[in-house]
């Protein structure tokens, strides 16, 4: 089966536009090491999540340079909606970027609680609590839709999911311990990954 060169072309920029993206914010906004008060550890589940991902870049790769050998993975998506996809990941990347500023530097790259964090309820999170993992859910979630491969679009959205839900219950459980009852309130009026009204 012949893989359209656009849609190769569109799951590469996504994936460099996905990681220049997060490096770009990482050197940017640092965490302070010294005023980390306390961070999520490795556990089977998150290094399963890590294998997922690799498995997942490595499909990615497969698709962009040799889409032959994942052709017993294509599925009969019609064009609408694999455009459809790049529209996902679009949107995506505008819900991350409007995520990233609102948290400004309360952002870290991996889960912690620091000494001079606050509770941001602005932006994207006035209304959904973890913003930046639905953007990820989106944008690698697209890929799906896409390639049009099972093998790369599953293999994304479990890694992501696992990968999510168990930063997610960690944040949680940190934040409500570090603000009390201003976040479990928090909690109340807004949605985990979509928006609550």
């Amino acid at each position: 089966m012949h893989e359209p060169l656009v849609f190769r072309v569109l799951v590469a920029l996504i994936l460099a536009a996905f990681v220049v993206h997060r490096g770009y914010y990482s050197r940017q906004l640092p965490p302070a090491e010294r005023e980390t008060v306390d961070r999520m550890g490795n556990s089977p589940a998150t290094i399963t999540a890590g294998i997922l991902s690799l498995i997942a870049l490595a499909s990615s790769l497969v698709y962009v340079f040799f889409p032959s050998r994942l052709a017993w993975a294509s599925l009969p998506f019609p064009g609408w909606v694999r455009w459809g996809g790049l529209v996902l990941s679009l949107g995506g990347f505008l819900l991350l970027e409007a995520s990233q500023r609102a948290l400004g530097h309360n952002w870290s790259d991996q889960p912690r609680v620091t000494a001079t964090q606050h509770l941001v309820t602005t932006g994207p999170y006035h209304r959904i609590r973890h913003p930046i993992y639905t953007s990820f859910l989106l944008i690698l979630g697209a890929l799906l839709p896409l390639s049009a491969n099972g093998c790369l679009g599953l293999s994304w959205i479990a890694s992501v999911a696992l990968e999510a839900s168990i930063r997610i219950r960690y944040e949680e459980q940190a934040m409500a311990g570090r603000f009390g009852e201003a976040y479990l309130e928090y909690m109340r009026r807004t949605g985990r990954l979509l928006p609550r009204f």
